[in-house]
């Protein structure tokens, strides 16, 4: 009785281990995701009219085309056949939970770039126009008699009132010493 239990067990906990495994004629996630990656940009590419004809809509047909197009170049950029990557997708299509893994490691991806696109936006506008980032509106202003920023300040027809501001305290000077 013990030992058909012991079996049992040694036998579940093999088959867990090799759960999370994709066989060797399957794609690894990390590289599915970039071939994944790139189809679905050059998806959106084929869509995209030239640069001339900006108001032109791309026809299905136009669009099918370029697409087929745009997936072989993927294909032999990434060193893989139609029947490797067909036999990858139906593999990961079969297991949803490892394809939902690979969406999710494509999203954190595009995510990433997003943000470095972002940040590398705000610094070139930073360095073009260094107001533009700061925390409050481009109306405030930075008064050459004190050095922090004094924001909502009125303006006048004839300019900036002041008179609201406190006065400005007397320069102590040290007495030379003899």
């Amino acid at each position: 009785m013990y030992r058909i239990i012991a079996v049992c067990l040694v036998l579940l906990i093999t088959a867990c281990g090799g759960a999370d495994k994709v066989p060797k004629d399957v794609l690894p996630k990390e590289k599915m995701r970039d071939v994944l990656l790139d189809m679905n940009l050059a998806d959106s590419y084929s869509g995209m009219a030239d640069d001339e004809q900006a108001n032109v809509i791309i026809s299905d047909s136009v669009r099918k085309q370029r697409a087929k197009v745009y997936y072989r170049q993927i294909l032999d950029l990434h060193k893989l056949t139609p029947a490797e990557f067909k036999r990858s997708y139906a593999y990961y299509e079969s297991h949803p939970n490892k394809f939902k893994e690979v969406y999710d490691m494509m999203f954190a991806s595009i995510t990433n770039e997003k943000n470095m696109l972002d940040l590398n936006l705000k610094r070139k506008e930073y360095v073009t126009n260094r107001r533009s980032l700061l925390p409050v509106n481009n109306n405030s202003l930075i008064s050459g008699e004190q050095d922090t920023l004094i924001p909502f300040v009125k303006k006048n027809k004839r300019g900036i009132n002041f008179d609201h501001l406190p006065p400005k305290p007397p320069l102590k000077l040290a007495k030379p010493r003899s």
